[in-house]
């Protein structure tokens, strides 16, 4: 991704712009508003001032039909780009209006608080059964693989209804589709693998209807509910990859986070500081869903000087926006658990506000009292500066998080 090296190229069309490296998070803060230029010759805004965004979160002037996106209804955006398959659906994430409210009321019931609190007994049993699992292969394991992975996969797909012997490849497939830098036939091969992967799902639940979210979508699209197989399709993905991508990428944010700031750790361990409150802070430092794509304008807007036309996308800059020091203060970069006010955007803002929040909230609840109630001297065995990291500007995440502990299952 590039930025522009001067704010007065920002207003209107912009001259060529910039890498951005390191310091985006910075000049986004600064900015509220910068046009930027994506892999692949892709050029749009991109908001990270948080006030900012929090305006445009809940500004009808934007929307999130990709109809909108001028670009690519001429033509400019290749078929085989790895954004189009996050953008190029029809599902409740990009719906707008009417068709938001009818699609995110076939899954509201279903994560109201109440029904995720009744949850908590089946997530700290594999939460404790992972924990044992890890504790048997001996002192060492990748906490990604065998933990901060299958946790929430397993708690959304019995939520969903998903096989167990499906679950391996919708986790390959949404990593694939969240993967920014692959190829032009990866991307052809994942978006042709997705659709037959849930028609043969539809087929097979069809036969067998359960009290699951799966089989609730399939009962709406016979209803006419769902208008359409695709718009279906795409609900069912949309569920099971938004219910596992963004809590697996905190919990290996957090770990980091933890595992590098002892001192904060300590607060935490030692009960000064809450880990409902320490999570909040991993929420707002380490926030998964890095840079969402996108909102486009439905007519010329101008927001902190910036002219955004109609048809124009606009990238939501999460990650700078929740270390914005207009909104968390002085050191808003730095890792801190004593924060108490901690407006963060992890999960959005307005109408499209995360459905699945209080669940998010409630396993990693369970997760990190865990780990550190029941591994002893957990410690990371690379320096954080090696963590390698999906090669994903949307979803920032540890690919790998290797540790050593000393087991206690007390």
């Amino acid at each position: 991704m590039r930025v522009e090296n001067d704010h007065r190229h920002v207003i209107g069309v912009p001259a060529a712009p910039t890498q951005l490296d390191g310091l985006s998070s910075a000049i986004l803060r600064q900015r509220g508003v910068a046009r930027v230029s994506l892999p692949g010759d892709v050029v749009t805004w991109a908001a990270g001032r948080h006030q900012t965004l929090r305006r445009m979160l809940s500004d009808q002037r934007f929307n999130k039909d990709w109809r909108q996106w001028r670009a690519l209804q001429d033509g400019e955006i290749p078929e085989d780009h790895p954004l189009i398959g996050m953008c190029k659906v029809d599902n409740m994430a990009t719906a707008h209006g009417a068709d938001h409210r009818r699609l995110r009321g076939l899954l509201s019931s279903s994560f109201t608080p109440s029904r995720i609190a009744l949850l908590a007994p089946r997530i700290e049993q594999r939460v404790d059964q992972l924990l044992a699992e890890m504790a048997q292969r001996g002192g060492s394991a990748d906490l990604m693989c065998e933990f901060a992975a299958p946790l929430p996969t397993n708690v959304i797909a019995e939520l969903f209804g998903l096989p167990d012997e499906q679950r391996e490849e919708i986790v390959a497939l949404t990593y694939s589709l969240a993967n920014t830098s692959a190829t032009a036939e990866e991307v052809r091969q994942t978006r042709q693998r997705i659709p037959e992967f849930f028609r043969c799902l539809i087929s097979l639940k069809r036969r067998q209807l359960g009290d699951d979210l799966a089989s609730a979508l399939i009962v709406a699209r016979d209803n006419g509910e769902l208008v359409s197989d695709t718009e279906l399709i795409d609900m069912l993905f949309m569920v099971l990859s938004a219910g596992f991508v963004t809590v697996t990428g905190v919990i290996g944010n957090g770990m980091l986070a933890l595992l590098t700031h002892p001192q904060q750790l300590h607060l935490v361990r030692s009960g000064q500081v809450p880990w409902s409150q320490a999570i909040e802070e991993i929420l707002r430092w380490g926030s998964s869903a890095a840079n969402l794509p996108f909102r486009y304008a439905t007519q010329d807007v101008e927001i902190d000087g910036c002219m955004v036309r109609r048809g124009d996308a606009v990238l939501m800059a999460l990650h700078a926006a929740n270390r914005d020091e207009r909104a968390f203060g002085p050191g808003a970069d730095r890792f801190d658990v004593t924060r108490r006010h901690s407006p963060h955007l992890s999960f959005g803002q307005g109408p499209h506000s995360c459905l699945g929040a209080a669940l998010a909230r409630l396993e990693l609840g369970c997760a990190f009292p865990a780990l550190f109630g029941r591994l002893k001297d957990l410690a990371l065995t690379i320096a954080a500066e090696d963590v390698v990291y999906m090669p994903s500007y949307v979803i920032r995440c540890p690919q790998r998080l290797p540790v050593t502990f000393r087991p206690s299952m007390a």
